[in-house]
């Protein structure tokens, strides 16, 4: 700009005459040099020239370094600096005015409303202690934006936008004493699932927590659910209710429910009844125990997550004219889940305890790591130590994973046939080949099995099984390698469960099928009799059960 300026005043001056200044740097004609002072008025031109080139390249560098200052205020604009309001605190650790201050800065983050705010939002609550983090989340559903969040959907005194949810682990219990520390438990509520299958020391430990907390906590207990399907609503479950004691659910579901299908034990005994009491609050954010150091699918965890209701969830809510279809994080749409001790090392979690008094489940002092239920509950394994899932190590181990489990795996073949009805696909059944076996249905089932077709010493071995079950495309070829063996008097059948009830013996449930493949041996020497097998699914193992059953008989 000063360059052009610069030019077109030169011009004027070539026609208005010598009076601007720039006329000094044109050279004058060689009959003009008389005067003494013209080499003195030469020289001063060249100083002139060189003092000119000197502002000119000056102004270029503070151009440049007022475009990088620009830029660089955009930025921090656009996108605020990881952990701006950590840093504001960490200069005053022990300042009570700047946690004040650092929590009216906190106060003034709302929720997100799309997915980079949710990551900024992150950025900033990654570098808090627990502490603000559970006051930030406690204002914003609980004081300012507490209306608005709610809109038309609250009922009362029985809504409940923030709660906890806890098994009582240790990172559960520095929660809860956070939030009893800041006066907060006493309009948080809090959740625990009693599976009905828990250790005793557990059961005796929510009393222990309920005395050392007294009125401040309010504290909710779920139980399992009782899901019925009936045949003939072809798939579809009903809820029958609450389930109160262990020997209802075994008698309900089975004793090994958690063995043979522990996907549908958790939905009964868990998901199911902990989603039931947030619809019933209208609960908008829950917060959870999870940390990053607990390794597997929680290593990469934030602080904030939004859990999305899943597209086929029987969503109960009612949604309004009002509700804003565009915000991904609408509370129709699904739950917020907190995490705030998601950078907490299990060490970290254990200097509070033990520091602040806080109690505990004594079986943490036998060794455990982590308590679930009694049965899917053993010390941590040793081969784990260091590893980022020594912690959990001790839970759900040695599952049967060779199998799948007929309610959830009933349900994906509901949802997948919906699906390609939606699409106007072809529902096609994979072909499970296995030429010396008897394919048996509806209608040949109680022949078959009723012996009119077998003689008295003869043995069935009977597969119930869905061709859509991955477990079971890995058993074909074993079964196959039954059937071809010709193991004497044994006749081996088959039952596609997929879209098919199996038919009653005398009115009774004789074949209880939990997962599939599942194998019965059935005989009639000296009477009628069936009996499950629970070992391998392997060929060496299976023909070993069958040589030692016909022995025995």
């Amino acid at each position: 700009m000063m360059a052009r300026r610069h030019n077109s005043r030169s011009q004027s001056s070539s026609k208005d005459g010598p009076n601007d200044g720039h006329h000094l740097l044109e050279s004058p004609p060689s009959s003009q040099r008389k005067s003494p002072n013209n080499s003195t008025l030469a020289r001063r031109a060249m100083v002139i020239r060189k003092d000119m080139n000197s502002i000119q390249k000056i102004k270029c560098v503070l151009g440049l370094v007022m475009i990088v200052v620009v830029i660089s205020l955009l930025n921090n604009i656009g996108g605020r600096q990881h952990h701006v309001l950590s840093e504001r605190y960490d200069a005053n650790d022990n300042n009570s005015a700047a946690e004040t201050e650092l929590l009216q800065a906190l106060y003034d983050l709302p929720l997100p409303t799309t997915q980079k705010e949710l990551v900024d939002l992150n950025d900033e609550l990654a570098g808090l202690e627990p502490k603000f983090i559970l006051q930030w989340a406690h204002h914003t559903l609980l004081a300012g934006n507490h209306n608005n969040l709610r809109s038309q959907e609250t009922n009362g005194w029985n809504s409940h936008p923030l709660v906890q949810v806890t098994s009582f682990g240790p990172t559960g219990l520095v929660i809860l004493d956070q939030l009893s520390k800041y006066n907060l438990l006493d309009t948080v509520p809090v959740i625990t699932m009693d599976t009905l299958h828990l250790f005793k020391e557990s059961y005796v430990f929510y009393d222990t927590v309920q005395s050392h907390y007294n009125s401040t906590l309010h504290l909710t207990t779920t139980k399992p659910v009782h899901i019925a399907h009936p045949p003939e609503l072809d798939g579809d479950s009903v809820f029958k209710g609450f389930i109160s004691s262990k020997v209802e659910f075994q008698d309900v579901y089975s004793p090994t429910l958690w063995k043979t299908d522990p996907r549908y034990y958790t939905k009964v005994t868990k998901i199911d009844p902990l989603q039931q009491k947030l619809e019933e609050w209208q609960t908008i954010m829950w917060i959870t125990g999870r940390r990053r150091s607990q390794g597997g699918e929680r290593e990469k965890l934030d602080v904030l997550e939004f859990d999305s209701f899943p597209p086929d969830e029987d969503n109960r809510r009612v949604r309004s004219e009002e509700d804003d279809n565009d915000n991904p994080f609408h509370s129709s749409k699904g739950r917020w889940k907190l995490n705030p001790l998601a950078y907490w090392s299990y060490d970290q979690v254990w200097k509070y305890v033990k520091a602040n008094e806080v109690p505990y489940n004594l079986l943490y002092d036998l060794g455990f790591t982590s308590i679930g239920d009694e049965m899917t509950t053993t010390l941590p394994k040793k081969s784990h130590v260091g590893d980022a899932i020594y912690e959990r190590s001790g839970r759900f181990d040695d599952l049967n994973r060779t199998e799948c489990g007929l309610h959830s795996h009933l349900q994906k073949i509901k949802a997948l046939k919906k699906k390609n009805e939606e699409a106007g696909e072809e529902w096609t059944v994979p072909e499970l080949t296995c030429e010396k076996c008897i394919d048996l249905n509806e209608d040949t089932f109680l022949e078959t099995v009723e012996n009119n077709n077998l003689r008295d010493d003869s043995l069935l071995l009977l597969e119930f099984y869905s061709p859509f079950c991955g477990s079971c495309q890995e058993f074909a070829p074993v079964l196959n390698r039954l059937a071809d063996y010709q193991i004497p008097n044994t006749i081996v059948a088959r039952f596609d469960i997929t879209e098919q009830n199996i038919p009653k013996y005398n009115n009774q449930e004789l074949f209880q099928v939990e997962s599939t493949p599942t194998l019965y041996l059935v005989g009639h020497s000296p009477s009628f009799y069936a009996e499950m097998y629970s070992g391998k699914h392997e060929f060496d193992a299976i023909l070993q059960w069958l040589t030692e059953k016909r022995n025995s008989r």
